[in-house]
């Protein structure tokens, strides 16, 4: 009912208004019109007293004269009548029982004027008596006198709020009506509305799974009501119609977006686990110090790495960026991966020819005239002797005795782009401490809020400045420094490193220690005094043992209580080894599965109380360790930690 409150208050103001504006303007015109008339009535009442009394006022005939002006005081409007001698002495009047002494000083101003012609009209305020309109007469000129005559200015001021007061009545009984009228045609309109109001109201509880429940006041609606209502409920009808279809195209987009995400998701991890993750990726060969890492700009995308040995002298690596993103790209780097492995090998041994056979392969065929950008260089562990080819690929950095420099293309076009291509080749010899760094444009090409790409002057500077460390610092400070460049912009390609540092053929092992223990918390205690020697001996930081120490504490009691589901006695393999950078241990258990790493993040901002349990453990290893990779191989799980000395 707001519509009509608000419909009967406008009409209230709008009368209130009107009523107002004709009570004034007609109280203002009654006024002039009374006052008007009551004035010429006074003034011929004066005239006509004045004519027939000159001869009754010289004879002194005074019973006469008071029966004459007592006559007109029957007239409506006439306050008094009084007549005055020459002298101003009052000898005739309708006062009871005397002339009141205001009126006395009104004949004054008349007495020794002598003769006189035409009436006076003046206005009096005769104080509790009232006020009049003052008329006077002279008689004979004023030689006999003078006739007084008051219109009593008060009953014209009745009569004004009489008629007044009429008005609003009739303007009220027009109020009424009105009202009366307004209630019948609002509430044909606002009924409606308010229906249609709840209706619309109750569309927000509305499932839209079981079909139209549209009430039947609110579909007769349309046919009950002409105009803008009836058309206002057809289209509201023809919204519940509209938003259930697109509620249910929503649920059926919602459900294949959900799908594809699924779908994504699986295939990112196919995707990653085509590629090696864990690093070192052979321990054994001490001469070699390679790490790489792919982080992704969407679930999939179209960068790889890989690397293998052709023969125990001979390891084969490659770099490469598939042209577009997304699904596509990523088959088309599967496919691309999967060659490269296939097609090296003893009979085909040397970059040159592993990449002109992958192109043939990949030319063939190639409808959708995808290509890919590769590096692939083949490195003799036994002289440090690098020979490779480069298909259209990113230039790779080398860090020659401590200088970083580009390596010269060989100006060959990217895979995929023409049959029979004859690859050229280059070569580059590393010596012990030397390193090869290949990378991908999603690192050169990075952007930040201003669109200024990170560019390879900003990588070479970058890597002048972390020469000397390892092939994994390498890669970890390279990408924080991107991540600081970009300010958080989202990353918009794949960003992909490999770096291969040689240490020579003739290497020292690295200091190692292994250690068999049993699946009993007592053990712990001995693994720790044997780490304390260690760290102690080689001169590792108390930092960095201290973190080591709490890690695997964490680490072992976790496979002691719950790796194991029978009473039986197990062995964990613990080895710990130091480069003089960093410590790199690896547990092996054959306990039933667990990857650590996709155990849920602990949330430390809910308290005690609100968190789940577990997930802190692993949330400390985490933060203790600066890497974590974990694999499962045949029954055994292998957790491999590294860490370095921090600066805090």
């Amino acid at each position: 009912m707001r519509l009509f409150t608000k419909t009967l208050i406008l009409i209230l103001i709008l009368f209130a208004g009107t009523g107002a504006a004709v009570s004034i303007l007609s109280a203002r015109s009654l006024h002039d019109s009374l006052s008007s008339e009551f004035q010429s009535k006074g003034q011929a009442i004066a005239q006509g007293i004045a004519d027939s009394s000159t001869e009754i006022l010289l004879n002194r005939n005074l019973a006469t004269m008071q029966a004459v002006i007592d006559q007109f005081t029957q007239i409506r409007g006439v306050a008094y009548v009084f007549v005055s001698d020459a002298e101003g002495e009052v000898v005739a009047h309708t006062f009871v029982p005397i002339v009141p002494a205001e009126m006395n000083a009104l004949v004054r101003p008349y007495a020794h004027h002598g003769t006189m012609a035409g009436l006076r009209t003046t206005r009096v305020d005769a104080g509790a008596l009232g006020s009049f309109i003052h008329v006077s007469a002279p008689i004979l000129a004023g030689v006999a006198g003078n006739v007084h005559v008051g219109m009593d200015l008060g009953y014209i001021e009745q009569q004004i709020w009489e008629t007044v007061l009429d008005q609003q009545l009739l303007m009220l009984a027009m109020f009424l009506i009105a009202v009366g009228i307004a209630y019948i045609a609002v509430n044909r309109i606002v009924q409606p509305i308010t229906r249609l109001a709840g209706y619309t109201q109750s569309l927000s509880a509305e499932a839209f799974e079981s079909g139209l429940d549209i009430p039947d006041d609110i579909l007769s609606l349309p046919q009950k009501q002409r105009g803008e209502i009836g058309e206002l409920a057809d289209s509201f009808i023809s919204m519940e119609h509209i938003l259930q279809q697109y509620v249910s195209d929503l649920k059926d987009t919602t459900a294949a977006k959900q799908r594809i995400e699924s779908e994504l998701n699986i295939a990112h991890e196919i995707q990653m686990s085509m590629i090696p993750k864990i690093f070192p990726p052979f321990p054994e060969r001490r001469e070699l110090d390679l790490h790489a890492k792919l982080i992704s700009a969407r679930e999939v995308g179209g960068d790889f790495y890989d690397f293998y040995f052709i023969d125990e002298r001979h390891l084969c690596f490659a770099i490469g960026d598939v042209s577009g993103k997304g699904v596509p790209a990523s088959l088309f780097m599967a496919l691309t991966k999967t060659l490269f492995r296939a097609t090296g090998g003893p009979r085909n041994s040397t970059a040159r020819g592993i990449l002109t056979h992958l192109n043939n392969e990949i030319s063939r065929d190639n409808a959708s005239c995808m290509f890919v950008t590769a590096f692939c260089g083949v490195l003799d562990t036994e002289t440090g002797e690098i020979e490779f080819c480069n298909a259209g690929h990113n230039p790779p950095f080398v860090i020659l005795r401590g200088e970083v420099s580009e390596l010269p293309g060989t100006g060959d076009v990217a895979l995929g782009v023409m049959e029979d291509f004859e690859y050229r080749s280059g070569s580059l010899r590393l010596a012990p401490g030397d390193q090869l760094v290949l990378f991908t444009d999603g690192i050169t090409e990075a952007m930040n809020g201003d669109d200024s790409f990170y560019s390879e002057s900003r990588l070479s500077a970058l890597l002048q400045k972390v020469e000397g460390e390892s092939s994994r610092n390498v890669i970890r400070h390279t990408v924080e420094d991107v991540r600081e460049f970009a300010q958080g912009t989202p990353q918009s390609d794949d960003i992909t490193m490999l770096v291969l540092g040689y240490r020579g053929a003739n290497a020292e092992s690295h200091p190692t220690l292994a250690v068999e223990l049993a699946n009993r918390n007592t053990e712990l205690q001995r693994f720790n005094r044997l780490m304390e020697d260690f760290g102690a001996k080689h001169g590792i930081p108390e930092e960095t043992q201290f973190r080591i120490r709490l890690s695997l504490d964490e680490i072992l009691s976790n496979v002691v209580r719950h790796g194991y589901e029978d009473e039986s006695d197990h062995v964990i393999n613990v080895i710990v080894s130091w480069d003089g950078h960093e410590v790199t241990i690896e547990v092996h258990d054959d306990g039933k599965p667990f990857n650590p790493l996709e155990a849920p993040e602990a949330d430390t901002e809910k308290s005690l109380e609100e968190r789940a349990i577990g997930g802190l453990g692993i949330h400390l290893v985490r933060t203790m360790m600066d890497e974590l990779d974990y694999r499962r191989e045949i029954d055994t799980n292998v957790l491999i930690l590294r860490t370095g000395p921090r600066d805090d």
